[in-house]
């Protein structure tokens, strides 16, 4: 049904294009550079001995200061030649750095030098210096990046330097570089953590006393208890209870507020209650701030415009949600408890993104493309476009030749990462906040026709790591058995026996060039991506396409890579052969929605 073919009613509705959209960002005919510092880890704890601040020295041409005024352009057909011509040539430029503690008086921290447009240069430095002292309040830096003509580009930052917890708890802080989590609990070594779990019912842990050794026997090392409807939503005699097992078998908190982040009183409550906790890792606010339920419609056979509803407050979830709450609420838990990071799961592909995102630490995104039909409402007979409607994939894409629906996920992370580079968070310099995985691992029901399969499962969670997530969170346990031992099974098998999750939190996925018999079909529907550690690689392989190809596909490493060989197929068929020196990875034919995940062992490479 199209927007036409609805009742006289919705015709007359106007439509309107939802706000707090971001639109593209304007291009500047200047070369620009985009100077920016960031702590690597989001807080240092007193007695640690070094640290070290992250600095990009980007080029651009869309935010950042004047690089070069005669880079100047005045042909606008010209300019994406001229944006790659000026960034090549001024990429041999080197900078002198001096990083600067504002608050002792313009102490310099660091020196060093960084070329133009090398980003991601580590830069130690002591906390043994008499002016940095441990405390709660945030301390300005200052960088300034200078070239040989004397000009200056300056950008500032704040880094945490905090004292230790009064009593021993968990504290968890956040890798800038690769977005992994840092914990520690009793003594000075930090555990790096993949997180990897469900969202799990409260009912389903209470219905037995083993479920949860169960659950923790299944591969997954987080519990996020969906909390109850009213109130806080929690027996917190009975959460008690769960965290104190959880405890025992080495499962990690992540605790969910979503009912009650916006009560300041009922924040204080939870944060001052749980925040001690030996194996609290996380919070966890918003859940879906930016979807209207078909309940709010004052309509019954009328899909009505969410942008209407963005006044003073926002009918979202059942919940009154003003784009602003997330950053008061993460205000207010950062003073109760600067400790632990804060997420929350946005699930609109372009709403309000700035202005929820900005009171978080970590973002989730939900996209469900499974089963869906994208231009039409199967739960509320209505139909959806950008400014109407509710399919339960917000603006996904399905056509098997053109979209297989698992493009979805892929394509909602890249467009968030661009979000971000393209943002000014105000919190981490350009440093992107990480962005965790919900996949969906639920049966059939409401917008989904059909239960996702196994492959599909394992597809979801390796297209996520591969487009840059550092967590996966999936909704819902307990949930259909098919779905539950893919999970579990990946989960044993390639994070942790195999080592896939180490990787991911570990270094920088690299992308694989991808040729193939059948051009478009095999270039387009596969996604391949290399994590290094030293010697040796892990390797993720995955085919969108639900039909398969019979022809070959050759995987072409880039510059410098070669593999020497396979050490495990941790995931998939055999079938691979190492080609052409070690440069390509081929095989014949692929299946429909097929994954891989391999250990390889590289020739005359470093570490990534």
């Amino acid at each position: 049904m199209s927007v036409e073919e609805t009742d006289d009613k919705t015709e007359r509705d106007p439509e309107v294009v939802p706000g707090g959209m971001i639109q593209p960002p304007s291009i500047s005919p200047v070369q620009l550079i985009d100077a920016s510092i960031r702590p690597r880890m989001s807080f240092y704890l007193d007695g640690e001995r070094t640290a070290s601040f992250v600095i990009d020295a980007t080029a651009s041409h869309i935010r950042g200061q004047p690089w070069n005024s005669r880079s100047s352009v005045s042909d606008q057909t010209d300019l994406g030649a001229h944006i790659n011509q000026a960034a090549e040539e001024n990429s041999r430029e080197s900078m002198t750095v001096k990083v600067i503690h504002k608050d002792s008086g313009a102490n310099i921290i660091s020196r060093g030098s960084i070329r133009f447009n090398e980003t991601g240069k580590e830069f130690p430095f002591s906390l043994a210096k008499p002016f940095l002292q441990a405390n709660q309040t945030p301390q300005t830096i200052t960088l300034e990046l200078t070239k040989k003509d004397g000009r200056t580009f300056t950008t500032s930052t704040t880094m945490y330097y905090l004292p230790n917890p009064r009593s021993p708890q968990s504290v968890t802080r956040i890798d800038s570089i690769y977005g992994g989590l840092q914990v520690r609990t009793n003594g000075p070594e930090w555990k790096t953590v993949f997180p990897y779990s469900f969202y799990v019912s409260g009912a389903w842990l209470s219905s037995d006393p083993g479920n949860l050794r169960r659950f923790r026997d299944l591969g997954f090392n987080i519990l996020h208890v969906v909390p109850g409807g009213e109130g806080m939503g929690y027996d917190f005699d009975q959460l008690d209870a769960w965290f104190q097992q959880a405890e025992q078998l080495g499962l990690y908190i992540m605790y969910d507020m979503r009912h009650s982040f916006q009560n300041p009183e009922h924040v204080r409550y939870q944060v001052e209650r749980y925040k001690s906790r030996k194996n609290m890792l996380l919070w966890y606010t918003a859940d879906e701030p930016g979807e209207l339920p078909q309940e709010a419609y004052p309509f019954s056979n009328t899909v009505i415009s969410i942008a209407l509803w963005t006044t003073d407050k926002m009918r979202t979830d059942g919940h009154e949600v003003t784009p602003s709450a997330t950053s008061r609420a993460y205000t207010h838990i950062k003073s109760l408890d600067p400790y632990h990071p804060i997420s929350l799961c946005l699930n609109c592909q372009n709403y309000h993104f700035q202005a929820y995102s900005a009171g978080t630490d970590i973002l989730m995104t939900d996209t469900y493309p499974i089963g869906v039909n994208t231009s039409f409402s199967n739960k509320y007979q209505t139909p959806c476009n950008l400014t109407h409607g509710d399919c339960g994939c917000d603006n996904c894409h399905t056509s098997p030749a053109q979209y297989p629906a698992l493009s979805n996920i892929p394509a909602r992370l890249r467009l968030w990462s661009r979000f971000q580079s393209q943002l000014d968070n105000g919190q981490t310099g350009n440093a992107a906040k990480p962005i965790w995985a919900v996949p969906q691992a639920f049966p059939q029901q409401d917008f989904w026709t059909r239960t996702p399969t196994p492959s599909e499962i394992v597809a979801m969670v390796l297209l996520s790591v591969n487009h840059g997530a550092t967590g996966v969170i999936m909704w819902l346990f307990p949930t259909a058995e098919a779905i539950e031992g893919a999970a579990s099974r990946f989960g044993l098998e390639v994070l942790w026996k195999g080592g896939l999750g180490k990787f991911v939190v570990g270094a920088r996925g690299e992308r694989v060039g991808v040729v193939g018999d059948e051009g478009g079909r095999v270039e387009n529907g596969v996604d391949a991506v290399m994590w290094r550690l030293g010697r040796v690689g892990m390797l993720s392989v995955v085919f969108l396409g639900e039909e398969g190809v019979s022809g070959d596909v050759r995987l072409e490493f880039g510059e410098g890579v070669r593999i020497k060989g396979v050490g495990r197929m941790l995931w998939g068929r055999g079938g691979w052969r190492v080609d052409e020196g070690g440069r390509v990875f081929m095989r014949r034919g692929m299946e429909g929605v097929e994954s891989w995940v391999f250990v390889v062992e590289l020739e005359g490479v470093g570490t990534s």
